[in-house]
């Protein structure tokens, strides 16, 4: 990624921030998911992490984006980004396997940010694979490239129906895997398993067939036999009860004296 290992040995500018004056901020007085490590980390606030997974959570089915709001800060043992807030992609084209930001999406993303995050910058967004896995598509590196595309910007993935998630970065269309910590400022809320969804039980849900056991070809060409032999003799029996019908109308002309219309006459007839 290009970006620093340690503060003391900082020494330039890197996608627009130089790490060597990015504000201080003491992350060992948070509760944290986990070790810090000299390596470059992302830390996200467990209530924006909340957000993200209700968002995604709402969406089972098709693919949901947003933006992640913080800033680059610095350490005793190196610089991190920090994610602090969310702003959701509202008016994005999305569907089961992708997801677009509109100009009305990008719209309503600055607005939040001029009027509420100013201070802040956009270092990321996060988009969903229901039941896809996680992971960045050629599509994400594309997207992430154009948009996200500093080195110290990062793609949040979450899959809702399995609550996997995981940060990624890309560079010359490679994706990589970023270490993460969650800064435990509220309690976490549980996410929402679709592993099992029932088809129909969400409207947002999709309609799947039913899989069907393969049956061997030798029991499917009997089957087509024995419909046919059905067939055939279902037409002998109601030609022949045809024909009784009329040798019994016949019978009844000859023995009684019987007003039947023309049609029946002609039919009872050799």
């Amino acid at each position: 990624m290009g970006v620093i290992q340690t503060v003391e040995n900082a020494s330039s500018l890197d996608g627009d921030i130089d790490f060597a004056q990015a504000p201080k901020r003491d992350l060992l007085r948070q509760k944290l998911s986990g070790p810090r490590i000299t390596e470059f980390q992302v830390v996200i606030r467990q209530s924006a992490l909340n957000g993200i997974h209700t968002h995604g959570d709402s969406s089972p089915a098709a693919e949901i984006c947003g933006v992640l709001v913080g800033d680059v800060y610095q350490d005793a043992t190196s610089a991190f980004l920090q994610i602090e807030h969310i702003i959701k992609g509202e008016a994005a084209t999305r569907s089961a396997g992708q997801v677009t930001f509109t100009a009305e999406t990008w719209q309503h993303i600055q607005e939040i940010m001029d009027r509420d995050y100013s201070d802040l910058r956009i270092v990321g967004w996060y988009h969903t694979h229901p039941g896809h896995g996680i992971f960045l598509s050629e599509m994400d590196i594309f997207l992430h490239e154009s948009f996200f595309g500093l080195p110290w910007q990062t793609a949040l993935v979450y899959d809702p129906r399995t609550g996997d998630e995981g940060f990624f970065s890309s560079e010359s269309g490679h994706a990589r895997r970023m270490p993460h910590l969650i800064e435990a400022n509220e309690p976490a809320t549980a996410k929402l398993s679709h592993a099992g969804l029932p088809v129909g039980e969400l409207e947002t849900a999709p309609i799947v067939a039913p899989r069907r056991a393969a049956v061997p070809l030798m029991r499917t060409r009997k089957r087509h036999r024995t419909a046919s032999l059905g067939r055939l003799l279902l037409a002998i029996i109601g030609l022949f009860l045809f024909a009784a019908l009329g040798v019994i109308i016949g019978l009844a002309i000859r023995t009684q004296d019987l007003h039947l219309p023309d049609w029946v006459l002609r039919m009872s007839r050799p």
